[in-house]
C-alpha cells in the first residue's frame, strides 16, 4: 500500500466515521485548511490588508494570502474583495498541491480519453445519489470552468508545463476566451448536458493546443467537488485515499512525525511515540530544513511530504534544524508504524484516585487501547476519570459509539439523516455499562465530529460534566467511495449528525458545563517553540487542573 510519510500532518485533520454504504467508508471531518507558512498579522486599515495578501499572491505564497483573507473577512466581514481574492488564491493552492502529487501526475494524467470521462460520470452519478442534499449540476459545471482558467494562467505554469510545453501562447489565450465564452452562456440541465459541456472544453483544449483529455477532465472532476457546499467533500488521488485508509487502521509506513510548514522548511508539531523519529531524538519544535542533501525550504507540504515517502526498510537523510539554532543531520529508517490513539493514561492525583486518559483519535483500535487503559487505572485505584479529548479532531463513527456505550446504559448516543441508503440511522446504548465511576470530559475548539459525537451523548445522557471551551462544531458525515474507473477515491457529504437531544452540532458544538478561562500568553512566549502546548501535566495544564478540583468536589458528595 502506497502511504505518506507523515500521518496526521498540520495541516489535515481527519475525523472519522463509519456507517454501512455498501462499498464506501463514511466519514466526519473537519475540514482541509491551508497552512499558514507566516505570522499572521491584520492591518487596521482594510485596503492595507488587502496589499498585503495580494503581494503574497504576486510571490505564488498562496497559503499565506489564503490565511490574510480569512482573518480580513473575520474582522471586515462586509468587505466582499477579501471572499473574491480568498476564493481565486485558494483555486491556485488547490492546483499547485494537485501537481505536487506524483500519483496525480504519474496515474490520473495519464488516463486515456473514455477512463477519464468514466471518472467523471461517475463522480457526478456519486453526488447525484449521495449527496446528503439535493444540487443542480450547473454550478459543479462552472467551478469546472473557473478551475481550467486559473491552471490556463497559473503563474507556476505546472498545468501548461505539463500538459502542453509547446504552447503558443496566443493560442493560449484564444482557447481562454473561448472557454470564458462558454462559461458565460452555460446551461446544465442533466448529466448528459453536464458530459458534453466536459466534451465540448475538451476538444476546444485540443484544437489550440493539442492538450489529451485527462488534465480537462480531471479539471472538472475537482470543480465538482470543489463546489460543492461543504469544506468536507474532496476528491483523492491514489496517495490520498492509501493515506486515508492507513489512518483509519491506524498504522502507515512512514517515520512518525506530524508536520506543518513553515518559514523555514518542516516543522515537527508532533513526534508518534515508537517510531523512527521519536527513538533518534527528533522532538517538537524541530524543523526538517533538507532531505536527502535537497532543501524544502519554499515547497509545498504535499511536495515536501513526498521526498519523505517510500517503502519500508528503505533509508532517508534528513538535516533537522534544532530551536537552539543548532543543525543536525539524522539518518532515519522507514518502517511500518502502528499509532496509538490514548496519548496518556495515569492516575494524576492519587489521594483521590483522579485517574487521566487522553484520547487523540478514533481509529479501529481505540476501544480495545481504551479498555486496556481503564483496566490498568483501576487496577491503580481510579475512583474518578478526567477523559480529555481536546485536539481530537475525530474518528470512526461505530468507534465513539462503542466508547460511549462502555460509560452509559441506556438513551440514544446518536442519529444520522442523510438521503442515500443506510444514511439515516439511530445508535442507542445497550443495557450493560462497563464503567460507571464518575467522570468528567476535556474539550476544546479543536475537539471536533467523532470526539463530540462522545462529549455530546455523555453531557446529555447526563453521565458526564464537560469541562473546557466549545468544541469546533462539525455536524457532518463524510463516506469514502472508492471509484472503480481509477484507483482513487471520493469522500463526499453524505449526513448529518444529531446529538441525544436531537440537536444539530454544525456551528453549535459541544458547550462545556463548566468553562474554562483562558488567559492570553505574552507575545514573546506565543512565539516560543515551548508554546507548543502538551496536555496532561495538572501543574501546567490549567483545564485539567479544574477538572481535579471538581472531582474532589464530586467524590466529596458521593461519600
Amino acid at each position: 500500500m502506497r502511504s505518506l510519510a507523515l500521518l496526521r500532518m498540520g495541516w489535515l485533520l481527519l475525523a472519522m466515521g463509519l456507517t454501512p454504504l455498501g462499498s464506501a467508508v463514511a466519514l466526519v471531518e473537519t475540514p482541509v485548511t491551508a497552512p499558514a507558512v507566516e505570522p499572521r498579522a491584520i492591518e487596521g486599515n482594510p485596503d492595507a490588508t488587502l496589499e498585503r495578501g495580494q503581494e503574497f499572491e504576486r510571490r505564488h505564497n498562496w497559503a499565506s494570502a489564503i490565511q490574510v483573507y480569512r482573518d480580513a473577512m473575520t474582522k471586515w466581514p462586509s468587505r466582499t474583495d477579501f471572499k473574491l481574492r480568498l476564493r481565486l488564491a485558494d483555486m491556485h493552492h488547490r492546483l499547485v498541491r494537485r501537481y505536487q502529487d506524483g500519483s496525480f501526475r504519474t496515474i490520473l494524467l495519464k488516463l486515456p480519453r473514455e477512463k477519464a470521462f468514466d471518472l467523471f460520470d461517475e463522480m457526478i452519478e456519486r453526488i447525484e445519489s449521495h449527496y446528503v442534499d439535493a444540487v443542480a449540476l450547473e454550478p459543479l459545471i462552472r467551478r469546472g470552468f473557473d478551475n481550467l482558467e486559473v491552471a490556463l494562467r497559473d503563474p507556476n505554469f505546472s498545468f501548461l508545463e505539463m500538459n502542453a510545453p509547446n504552447r503558443d501562447p496566443e493560442r493560449v489565450t484564444w482557447l481562454r476566451d473561448q472557454l470564458r465564452a462558454r462559461r458565460e452562456r452555460l446551461t446544465v440541465l442533466d448529466r448528459e448536458s453536464a458530459r458534453d459541456q466536459v466534451a465540448n472544453a475538451c476538444n476546444l483544449a485540443y484544437q489550440a493546443l493539442g492538450m489529451g483529455a485527462a488534465p480537462v477532465v480531471l479539471e472538472f472532476v475537482y470543480g465538482c467537488a470543489d463546489a460543492l457546499p461543504d469544506d468536507y467533500t474532496a476528491y483523492l488521488t491514489p496517495d490520498k485515499l492509501d493515506d486515508m485508509f492507513a489512518t483509519i487502521d491506524g498504522n502507515f509506513v512512514g517515520l512518525g512525525v506530524e508536520l506543518k510548514t513553515d518559514d523555514e522548511g518542516l516543522k515537527l508539531v508532533g513526534v508518534i511515540r515508537g517510531g523512527p523519529a521519536a527513538e533518534a531524538g527528533l522532538k517538537q519544535g524541530d524543523r526538517i530544513v533538507a532531505i536527502s542533501g535537497l532543501s524544502v525550504k519554499g515547497l509545498g507540504l504535499d511536495d515536501a511530504a513526498g521526498r519523505l515517502q517510500g517503502a519500508a526498510g528503505t533509508f532517508v537523510d534528513l538535516s533537522v534544524l534544532r530551536p537552539d539554532s543548532s543543525q543536525k543531520n539524522f539518518r532515519l529508517e522507514r518502517r511500518q508504524i502502528e499509532v496509538e490513539s490514548i496519548g496518556k493514561a495515569e492516575i494524576i492525583e492519587s489521594s483521590s484516585g483522579v485517574g487521566y486518559i487522553q484520547l487523540t483519535g478514533f481509529q479501529k483500535s481505540s476501544t480495545v487501547e481504551l479498555d486496556r487503559a481503564m483496566a490498568k487505572l483501576i487496577r491503580k485505584g481510579m475512583r474518578y476519570l478526567v477523559l480529555d479529548l481536546r485536539g481530537n479532531p475525530g474518528g470512526l463513527l461505530n468507534i465513539s459509539v462503542e466508547i460511549a456505550d462502555r460509560f452509559v446504559d441506556q438513551g440514544v448516543i446518536v442519529s444520522t439523516r442523510g438521503r442515500a441508503p443506510g444514511q439515516t440511522q439511530v445508535y442507542r446504548a445497550k443495557p450493560d455499562k462497563p464503567y460507571a465511576m464518575p467522570m468528567s470530559v476535556l474539550v476544546d475548539h479543536d475537539s471536533a465530529s467523532a470526539s463530540e459525537i462522545l462529549a455530546g451523548a455523555l453531557q446529555e445522557l447526563g453521565r458526564a460534566d464537560v469541562i473546557g471551551d466549545r468544541s469546533y462544531g462539525k455536524g457532518s458525515v463524510q463516506s469514502i467511495f472508492e471509484l472503480h474507473s481509477a484507483p482513487a477515491g471520493l469522500k463526499l457529504t453524505t449526513a448529518k449528525f444529531y446529538s441525544p437531544l436531537n440537536r444539530a452540532y454544525s456551528e453549535q458544538g459541544v458547550t462545556p458545563n463548566i468553562k474554562s478561562v483562558v488567559v492570553a500568553k505574552p507575545a514573546a512566549d506565543a512565539k516560543a517553540e515551548a508554546s507548543i502546548q502538551e496536555f496532561g501535566d495538572p501543574a501546567t495544564d490549567g483545564v485539567l487542573g479544574l477538572a481535579i478540583q471538581h472531582a474532589r468536589r464530586q467524590l466529596t458528595a458521593i461519600r
